[in-house]
């Protein structure tokens, strides 16, 4: 299945910014290219204003959004990121608003492991290079039935909190391995008693 077919692809803008009214004292979550190295956007380090949302092509974005960088410096190109509040992006972002049938974190967990596929399809060969929702829209991925993607999002963010969560993942590993040591300590130090 294309990413086309599964959901909207839109890319966001960002307002002039020599106009401080578009800027100061905003309130409006804006995502810059940069953020998606974040893999998961609890914030946005800038926010914009009702007047610079409203003078712009920006579109506001639910929460739980798929997010791909079309451009940006080094690595940034096809990485992949998903938004864990509402928020709107700047024009090297393409959003991806999935449909009914598809579980925007099996669509987040998969474009992520598709980093260097990202990148070979984007045009400029040996340049800068960049991807287009074109590109995008054309991307074939698979798509298996909602059940099965939310399995599979089960497994994987269970994973992910063991890998990437210090506070679950390290000390219940370390907690594991105490026991492990101290169950084999005691197997090979229980001698019969002498007499």
């Amino acid at each position: 299945m294309q990413l086309g077919e599964i959901g909207e692809l839109c890319a966001g803008a960002t307002p002039s910014t020599s106009k401080p009214e578009y800027w100061e004292n905003g309130t409006i979550s804006w995502m810059s290219s940069g953020e998606v190295n974040l893999g998961q956007v609890y914030q946005t380090e800038k926010k914009i204003t009702k007047k610079g949302f409203e003078n712009c092509s920006t579109k506001m974005v639910p929460k739980n959004t798929v997010v791909v960088a079309l451009a940006g410096q080094g690595k940034t190109r096809g990485t992949v990121a998903i938004t864990r509040i509402s928020l709107c992006t700047n024009q090297s972002l393409c959003s991806i608003l999935t449909k009914d049938f598809v579980d925007s974190y099996y669509l987040y967990f998969y474009l992520k492991s598709q980093y260097q596929r990202l990148r070979a399809i984007s045009s400029g060969e040996g340049t800068r290079g960049g991807l287009s929702l074109r590109i995008l829209r054309d991307f074939e991925l698979p798509l298996p039935p909602l059940s099965v993607q939310q399995r599979i999002v089960k497994i994987l963010d269970r994973f992910d909190s063991l890998c990437n969560d210090i506070s679950s993942g390290l000390p219940a590993e370390i907690e594991a391995r105490k026991k492990q040591y101290e169950y084999y300590r005691d197997k090979l130090l229980s001698f019969p008693h002498c007499s």
